[in-house]
């Protein structure tokens, strides 16, 4: 059993690889003026145990907004939330819990390619059982939008203070 949520656990940190929080992906942040907030759909066996798109939505507007970082439904950058999660027969459920800031791009080699990409990202891996479900995800939730936070303020030092 051990060694299966070992591998449940390595097979879902594989794909969180991209953009991180070093100096250079926090560069990516600076002039950035306001931010749209996606939150990925909620998977079903996380959803059932309360957790849900609105309710991780009001809570990173909230943390933003307690922040005094602005937020624009129109802006072209936007923080995106996303929750996946994996279960083995039986035992707590895996969740990988990754906030980014995505931004539009275009490649060096074909400037006609434009697309959006995290430029910013963190996240994280839990282990919660059932009755925990909800709570790790709002908690990591709130971690995850104190991380932007802080690295929105690293490169923006007159904005959201």
């Amino acid at each position: 059993m051990y060694r299966r949520i070992c591998v449940l656990l390595a097979a879902l940190a594989l794909p969180l690889a991209g953009a991180g929080d070093a100096p250079l992906d926090r560069a990516t942040l600076h002039g950035v003026g306001a931010v749209g907030v996606v939150i990925d759909p909620v998977a079903p066996e996380i959803e059932k145990e309360g957790v849900t798109m609105d309710g991780l939505r009001m809570r990173l507007e909230e943390g933003l907004r307690n922040a005094d970082i602005q937020m624009d439904t129109t802006s072209k950058a936007f923080l995106g939330l996303r929750l996946r999660s994996v279960r083995a027969a039986r035992g707590p459920l895996a969740i990988a819990i990754t906030i980014g800031l995505y931004q539009p791009v275009t490649l060096v080699r074909d400037p006609s390619v434009r697309t959006a990409a995290a430029t910013w990202e963190v996240d994280t891996v839990i282990l919660a059982d059932t009755k925990q479900v909800y709570r790790a995800c709002i908690d990591l939730a709130d971690e995850l939008t104190g991380r932007f936070v802080t690295a929105y303020r690293s490169v923006n030092e007159s904005r959201g203070k």
